[in-house]
């Protein structure tokens, strides 16, 4: 039950970062290079945003999103809940070519964008994984909160 309930907001900002660089093809079980992006708090978690950098030059590929229940790296604990494609980049002389690519859990500006759950309940996870290794790697971001 969280613990701030009328209105219900976050108590604890939650921010968390990886990069990938290894491709995991599995679209059932992302355990092999698959990484956790977040797990939610004791009391939940609020998903605001999932924020994808390139950090250099990379061929394309394709960012997968799975939610997983908290019990365990089994294949019937997971769900593929959204890809998204993530174009070549190159490293210029000022910064790197091409946009961040950000996955909102409200489609606000109804783009196609508004694939994340809303919410996490305790103890379940977010995990990603590329369906290419790539030679810079790519920094995923989480942002929400904890209940």
């Amino acid at each position: 039950m969280p613990a701030n309930t009328i209105p219900i907001y976050p108590i604890t900002p939650h921010v968390s970062s990886i990069t990938l660089l290894t491709a995991d093809t599995n679209f059932k079980t992302p355990a092999t290079n698959g990484k956790v992006l977040v797990t939610a708090g004791t009391n939940g978690t609020r998903i605001d945003a999932v924020k994808v950098r390139a950090l250099g030059t990379n061929v394309a590929t394709v960012l997968r999103i799975f939610w997983n229940d908290g019990l365990g790296v089994e294949e019937a604990n997971f769900s593929l809940v959204y890809e998204v494609e993530l174009t070549a980049t190159t490293v210029q002389t000022s910064k790197i070519t091409g946009v961040d690519t950000v996955l909102l859990p409200i489609n606000y500006a109804n783009d196609g964008n508004g694939v994340l759950p809303p919410a996490l309940n305790a103890g379940q996870k977010l995990y990603v994984s590329l369906g290419t290794t790539v030679a810079s790697g790519y920094a995923v971001t989480f942002m929400g909160g904890d209940y």
